[in-house]
């Protein structure tokens, strides 16, 4: 039996997308199926580490609408050649099994310009034709706030949609001995060790993530408190960012091995306007990380306990502020630190393999033995 997931883009797992075909390519050969993983730009290796059998298809050289449709058309002229039993896709063709949106553009825009998304928006237009004029049999999402959009602005049956929550990866985020990584990666990058250190990892789109109102909150938290630094950690930081601030600041490239960057933090924010889940929350929260997030990031829909104090619940630098001054009591710092820890291993990837397969059998897209 095959199994085909597309993504048009696998060449690395900087972002969260690939690292769940990743996941998905392990759960269906331990199914006992061939899977196949196709895309224009692909690290092959990575895919046969995982055990799956690349298939990369030609890339139209101008980007644009025209190559998002080339690639469609090569994905289902392979589907049709090789008839594979399940087709998984990941926002980039029209017919699938199972297919996943992992990004709102239509809400984000709304919420970050505070006005409709433009007709000829290139990812816009893929998406209205995928969710009104493409096929699929399940529609999977990274959150409730995704899932109650989606279903309203295309007026989808909402029997056909899930939420599955994405997964975190226990054994590449445990550290043996978190100080000592601390205390290594602090010194590689000239942080003081001593510091309060808050920060944001992310795969970029700085705009979108609100980094402007984090720096300009870290500002004022450090008029109070002389010993804070803030890191920054991710490639393509607009210039205009680092004008925002010149002290106590440390902005770092991408690096693959990212948990190195977590736990060199003491606390984590992603005071983002929209992030349809946030792998990157979750993932510091298995680092045993305090984090401060929103109500239109996904992943604040997980968080539990005293953990949901650090939600904003308005995007503004003085409720950010807020939440930053909260962390400096010690109790509820230890408190929330461990809680997150502990709130995060329940969403491993064995865990979410488990409920992905539950509800492929459950649609009868993946039949019970």
């Amino acid at each position: 039996m095959k199994v085909l997931i597309s993504r048009k883009d696998l060449r690395d797992t900087a972002s969260g997308v690939p690292k769940k075909v990743l996941q998905e390519v392990s759960l269906f050969k331990k199914l006992g199926f061939t899977p196949y993983a196709i895309a224009e730009t692909m690290n092959e290796p990575m895919i046969r580490e995982f055990q799956g059998t690349p298939v990369k298809t030609i890339r139209w050289p101008i980007s644009g609408y025209f190559r998002r449709r080339f690639y469609q058309m090569q994905v289902d002229r392979w589907i049709k050649k090789n008839r594979p039993n399940i087709v998984i896709g990941h926002g980039d063709i029209l017919h699938q099994d199972v297919l996943y949106i992992h990004n709102c553009v239509h809400l984000a825009h709304e919420l970050i310009e505070k006005k409709p998304l433009p007709q000829d928006h290139e990812v816009g237009r893929i998406h209205s034709q995928i969710l009104t004029k493409g096929t699929f049999k399940l529609l999977v999402c990274n959150s409730e706030m995704m899932k109650n959009d989606l279903v309203k602005r295309f007026n989808l049956d909402s029997s056909k949609a899930v939420v599955i929550y994405p997964e975190v990866n226990l054994q590449k985020f445990e550290a043996a001995d978190p100080k000592a990584l601390k205390k290594e990666w602090r010194s590689k990058l000239g942080i003081p060790q001593d510091a309060f250190v808050f920060g944001i990892v992310t795969s970029g789109n700085y705009k979108k993530r609100n980094l402007g109102m984090l720096i300009e909150a870290f500002k004022e938290v450090s008029k109070k408190h002389s010993n804070v630094h803030l890191f920054v950690g991710g490639g393509n930081v607009d210039q205009k960012f680092k004008d925002m601030i010149s002290e106590k600041v440390t902005f770092a490239p991408t690096l693959m091995d990212v948990k190195n960057y977590f736990y060199l933090l003491d606390a984590f924010a992603l005071p983002a306007h929209i992030e349809e889940f946030g792998r990157s929350v979750l993932e510091a929260m298995f680092c045993g990380i305090p984090a401060i997030t929103t109500e239109t990031v996904g992943c604040s829909e997980i968080i539990e306990g005293k953990g949901r104090e650090l939600i904003l619940t308005s995007i503004t630098k003085e409720e950010l502020v807020q939440k930053m001054e909260r962390l400096f009591d010690e109790s509820f710092y230890r408190e929330v630190k461990s809680l997150n820890r502990e709130t995060a291993k329940k969403y491993s990837a064995d865990s979410q393999n488990e409920k992905l397969e539950e509800v492929l059998k459950r649609y009868r897209i993946l039949y019970k033995s």
